[in-house]
């Protein structure tokens, strides 16, 4: 192994790695170097890598992170000479153990709680030599009741943006989902799914910048992954709202009515003057609480900005910063001084803006009450999960996880996908990955506090790819060249999952491990050895001859869907809908990679006649309406996404969900992976608004449908 290799491989670059189909590629050094010198490793000269690697191969006496499940011996070895005194540190900042521990030998810690410690590591003479981070983990994510009993639930998924009502200005919010619960927990379900909710920004980014990333309003990349997006908040529930005289005089403006008609009216999202509306609202309701609130809600208030501490402040320091920066809505670009978080520049805004500061944090206060309300009432409501929320699996690079500890990331580098014949370009996501050694030098601070902020009003997670847990595929792009360029990244995949086993049982929060896409040997079975669920998609559940796998062979431990936000909806899947838009986006790097996806989406549909004839599903009417129009889709049989619920609802998983925009024969897609301004990624409505739903027979019918197979 040549020297730049050796260095790539420790810093955790791979040499190589498997596609979907079975190929073989290899790192590039022009790869490995890109990504090295984004690291903070010189690689210019022989003699640069030379000291890379020395300084990337030391070792201190202890390593800086250790990891262990509650089925395994606490053991460990300072690789020293000579007799040391060891306190173990808990999380209280207390010495719970102290030992004698002598070089060279394993020394075992015993009668510890599940938890996180510090070791501090003494000489003889009572100088601290090293310390370490203890990770000391159950071996199994939380396990609710319903898994022990090896239950079959069901429920909804749905885009949190797309639900509508008269109620709601221009988005989807926490009325509207609401609503949602309850038609769910009244026909039988137990669990709702939702988008991820971040906090996003009001201000568009510049054209110019739009190629650093995909999806410039996409739910999955935004200002921050811990605190809520304020556009969701029910404002009419707020009592700010009605007891101002500012907001009653405001609402009732014809301008104000016509444009609040006019973003209800939209069958698409139009996220910047509805962000900008809201957030105007919330400015005058924040006016209201200060002056009227009263002292238990502003006890509340003042609880919650104490708990959230300063991952809370400096979002709110950040929005307040993007309202003066709207023309360039990108850190990186701030050229006052801004970009620096610690910088005078960024301590003097403070101190002049501490209201506005002030009131965003009111803004994520009310949304955290209220999607804590909406749990809540999950559980009244006997449901045996409740939301089901979804963590993105990286930071946005324009948002405030990076800016505020940009050490902690690689910010040259992107997260996406390599090639693969669906997506024969590759996909970049728009996400900055975590520095694997800058993260676990972190104590992994970053990622904990990811994961418990995400599992507080949840009763499950999503963890968005992941495989991130383990490896990353980093990309970037070289010029005149479409093709994402990249390699895959590892992480430690114990101390990761060990963090999520311990948040997970502390919040009683399932987690479900999205695991589509190029999925590493082995991968899927740690997963399910630590009580990760796997996610099982129908249209990607296939054998190698392209049949269907049947229901009866889905693992229990798993959550399946008939599709995702990235793929076509069941009508959408028969009728090529993702096909024809990836076309239309220029998404295929030529003409005979559309015709193989065409011809193979052929086979999809006569296959799923066969799947869903042996199951019993299908009458006569539907099967030959199915036979009729399988050859080229152009037609989409009537009753298509019910064959499909039906299959999946017969499934062995633990949980089904059916999406909501395929309760009304949704075609469009939510996303085109890998577009922005060619199509209108996150921003579709659905057909339906709160109220056609409610009085519709269709969603009634769909889960009563689905109870006939989850319930026995």
């Amino acid at each position: 192994m040549d020297i730049l290799t050796n260095l790539a491989e420790k810093a955790g670059i791979s040499s190589s790695y498997i596609d979907k189909v079975g190929n073989k590629h290899e790192t590039t050094d022009d790869v490995r170097k890109f990504f090295l010198k984004s690291m903070g490793y010189n690689t210019y000269t022989s003699a640069e890598i030379e000291e890379s690697l020395e300084n990337v191969s030391k070792k201190g006496i202890i390593d800086d992170v250790v990891a262990f499940y509650d089925d395994e011996k606490i053991e460990i070895t300072i690789d020293s000479d000579g007799s040391f005194d060891v306190d173990v540190i808990d999380e209280e900042n207390k010495v719970v153990k102290n030992l004698k521990a002598k070089g060279k030998e394993a020394f075992a810690i015993t009668g510890l709680e599940l938890g996180y410690y510090n070791l501090i590591i003494k000489n003889e003479k009572g100088e601290e030599k090293a310390n370490s981070f203890l990770i000391y983990a159950p071996k199994y994510c939380y396990m609710p009741e319903f898994l022990k009993n090896k239950e079959h639930i069901y429920g909804v998924s749905l885009m949190m943006y797309a639900l509508r009502s008269e109620n709601s200005i221009g988005i989807g919010d926490f009325g509207d989902l609401e609503e949602i619960i309850k038609l769910t927990a009244k026909n039988g379900g137990d669990v709702v799914g939702l988008s991820p909710l971040g906090a996003m920004s009001p201000f568009t980014l510049p054209q110019s910048m739009l190629n650093l990333f995909k999806g410039d309003v996409s739910p999955y990349r935004t200002l921050s992954r811990l605190f809520l997006n304020y556009a969701y908040i029910n404002l009419r529930a707020v009592e700010d709202f009605s007891a101002s005289e500012e907001v009653k005089n405001f609402m009732s403006d014809n301008v104000v009515v016509n444009e609040i008609k006019r973003l209800n009216d939209s069958d698409k999202v139009l996220y910047t003057p509805v962000l900008h509306l809201k957030l105007r609202l919330l400015s005058m309701m924040f006016d209201e609480f200060l002056k009227s609130g009263s002292v238990e809600r502003k006890e509340d208030f003042n609880n919650y900005k104490s708990m959230k501490g300063s991952e809370l402040y400096n979002l709110c320091l950040f929005e307040a910063l993007l309202e003066k920066n709207k023309v360039v809505p990108f850190w990186r670009f701030w050229i006052d001084g801004t970009d620096d978080i610690n910088s005078e520049k960024v301590r003097d805004f403070a101190n002049k803006n501490d209201k506005r500061i002030e009131m965003f944090a009111y803004c994520h206060w009310i949304a955290d009450r209220q999607l804590r309300k909406l749990q809540d009432l999950c559980v009244e409501l006997g449901m045996k999960v409740g939301l089901y929320t979804d963590m993105p699996i990286g930071a946005a690079s324009n948002g405030v996880e990076v800016w505020e500890n940009p050490k902690a990331y690689v910010l040259d580098a992107g997260i996406g996908a390599p090639a693969d014949p669906m997506r024969p370009r590759g996909q970049s996501w728009g996400f900055t990955p975590y520095h694997p050694q800058v993260l676990r030098k972190q104590k992994y601070a970053p990622f904990i506090k990811l994961a418990r902020e995400n599992m507080i009003n949840s009763g499950a997670l999503r963890i968005d790819h992941a495989m991130g847990l383990l490896r990353l595929f980093w990309g970037f792009f070289e010029e005149g060249n479409p093709v994402v360029q990249g390699a895959y990244v590892y992480y430690d995949m114990k101390a990761l999952t060990a963090i999520l086993a311990i948040e997970s049982n502390r919040a009683k929060c399932l987690i479900i491990g999205e695991d589509l896409g190029t999925v590493p040997e082995g991968f899927r079975e740690y997963m399910a050895e630590h009580g990760l669920l796997s996610y099982k998609v129908f249209f990607r559940q296939k054998e190698k001859d392209g049949s269907f796998i049947e229901p009866n062979k889905y693992d229990y431990m798993s959550l399946a869907q008939s599709s995702t936000h990235d793929q076509a909806t069941s009508v959408g899947f028969w009728g090529n809908e993702d096909i024809e838009v990836f076309k239309q986006c220029g998404l295929y790097v030529n003409h005979e990679q559309y015709i193989s996806n065409l011809d193979g989406r052929k086979n999809d549909r006569f296959n799923m006649i066969k799947a869903f004839a042996k199951e019993g599903i299908l009458n006569e009417v539907l099967k030959i309406s199915m036979e009729q129009t399988a050859q080229n889709g152009c037609m989409v049989p009537q009753g298509i996404e019910r064959a499909v619920n039906l299959f999946g609802a017969k499934t062995n998983s633990a949980l089904y969900l059916v999406r909501l925009c395929d309760i009304f024969s949704q075609r469009v897609l939510d996303n085109a992976p890998g577009t922005i301004d060619e199509y209108t990624n996150w921003r579709i409505k659905l057909s339906h608004d709160i109220k056609m739903i409610k009085e519709s027979e269709n969603f009634e019918n769909v889960m009563n449908d689905i109870k006939m197979y989850r319930k026995k």
